[in-house]
């Protein structure tokens, strides 16, 4: 198992680094955007988390009206900028007025 990770591209834009494939003439140099985690394979985001990590539930917050709107497995399931699959952890009247992004986690 790995106790550290250097992501040694980590600062770098998708489009730069969409640019430095296509200077390099890297195989996947053409290959589409992904969402996902190209290590993963066919694996799904949330079960490979669920797999090395436990659930720790917390409220999801309306950063606007300070209104608890529904509540999370845990933060790390999330992404700052996601929007995709909000709405499955979000109480139903508050899935109606998203769309729905996350701006910002809080762990504590």
């Amino acid at each position: 198992q790995l106790k550290s990770i250097l992501f040694p591209i980590g600062h770098l834009q998708k489009s730069e680094v969409s640019q430095l494939a296509t200077d390099l003439d890297l195989p996947n140099k053409n290959r589409p955007d992904s969402q996902g985690l190209c290590f993963l394979g066919k694996v799904k985001f949330d079960e490979f988390l669920a797999a090395y990590l436990d659930d720790q539930p917390g409220d999801i917050i309306d950063t606007e009206t300070g209104e608890t709107i529904g509540r999370h497995k845990g933060v790390w399931y999330h992404t700052v900028g996601q929007r995709k699959g909000i709405g499955k952890v979000l109480n139903p009247k508050a899935t109606s007025r998203g769309p729905w992004y996350v701006v910002s986690k809080d762990p504590k």
